[in-house]
């Protein structure tokens, strides 16, 4: 895999390390800036760089793009992409909504390439062992994820100094761009909930700062909190009638720890305070799993996986947008 890169934000820089580390030829990127551009190419040591996408897609080394520009591009840029018969690795949120996410798959096997959402948590050995070990809480009941972080940009927002990340037109949002990590890690485990609703703590532009996505599953309720006007500790618990299991850290995306919680009663009466198991494992930098399975997917010509992952995406972009919608 040899791969062109679009956009020059931290989240680039970090893949491109990923991508290295997976055996990934980074050689080229773009930017609308020229200066951006070449900086960039030389702080990554890339062969070639580019201000004007289409010569991008005109280099024939260049066999996949990675698309990490703001999130109202996506979709146009992915699309170009695969119009010019290359593989594509789109950033979260795919784009929003469901008939752009179908269009860009269909694109893409119309012109014989795959496009994958870079979405960490769905790859990581943690969240597979998470999988594995469902069955240990017995019937579930709730579901709580919540992944919070004050944005470096929130307090220019409020002096409303807007940047891509609180503007609607660029489809920013506190959903968008940190809840879909609790998304797609509810998703991935559940698959399509009955129902969903969206509360959102609302700026003076319409943006949702804050809010909390209810998935209502037939057995038990799903809640993701997500806010970029505040912070927490980061956490999902998965509670059942026999157990808990936890998992903590720095991200939903990262998924750095696996715990079982066994049932407890009620605090003042329970005198039986067994500690927790550790189920995880010590994981790898959390990009290099879907990396390299992209890699895998696309030498084997894995079918089968690639339809599910993209039944996936086109199930998160289905929430999102109703979820977007209903705040409007």
């Amino acid at each position: 895999m040899k791969v062109g890169t679009v956009g020059t934000g931290f989240i680039v820089d970090r893949m491109i390390s990923a991508m290295k580390d997976s055996g990934i030829e980074v050689i080229a990127c773009y930017s609308r800036s020229l200066e951006k551009a070449k900086e960039f190419c030389e702080k990554h040591q890339m062969k070639r760089y580019y201000s004007n996408l289409e010569e991008l897609l005109k280099d024939e080394e260049v066999d996949t793009i990675y698309v990490a520009s703001p999130n109202s591009l996506h979709y146009s840029q992915s699309k170009m992409a695969l119009q010019a018969k290359k593989h594509v690795i789109n950033e979260k949120p795919f784009c929003p909504s469901l008939k752009e996410s179908e269009d860009l798959f269909k694109t893409a096997k119309e012109n014989g390439v795959y496009i994958f959402e870079a979405i960490t948590n769905q790859f990581l050995p943690n969240y597979q062992i998470l999988k594995e070990n469902l069955y240990r809480v017995g019937d579930i009941k709730l579901v709580q994820c919540n992944y919070s972080q004050y944005s470096s940009r929130y307090d220019k927002y409020k002096n409303h100094e807007q940047t891509n990340a609180f503007d609607p037109h660029f489809n920013g949002g506190a959903l968008m761009d940190i809840g879909v990590y609790c998304l797609h890690f509810v998703t991935g485990l559940f698959g399509k909930p009955e129902k969903t609703m969206y509360y959102a703590n609302k700026g003076y532009n319409g943006i949702d700062t804050s809010g909390i996505l209810i998935l209502q599953y037939p057995e038990f309720v799903a809640t993701c909190a997500g806010a970029k006007d505040s912070s927490s500790d980061i956490f999902a618990y998965i509670q059942g009638d026999k157990g808990c299991l936890r998992v903590k850290g720095v991200s939903i995306g990262i998924l750095p720890n696996v715990d079982f919680i066994p049932p407890k009663g009620e605090p003042l009466l329970n005198k039986n305070n067994s500690s927790s198991l550790n189920l995880g494992i010590e994981q790898e930098m959390h990009m290099i799993y879907e990396c390299k399975e992209f890699i895998r997917i696309i030498n084997e010509k894995d079918e089968s996986t690639y339809n599910k992952l993209c039944d996936h995406t086109n199930l998160v972009v289905q929430i999102l947008e109703q979820s977007i919608q209903q705040t409007l």
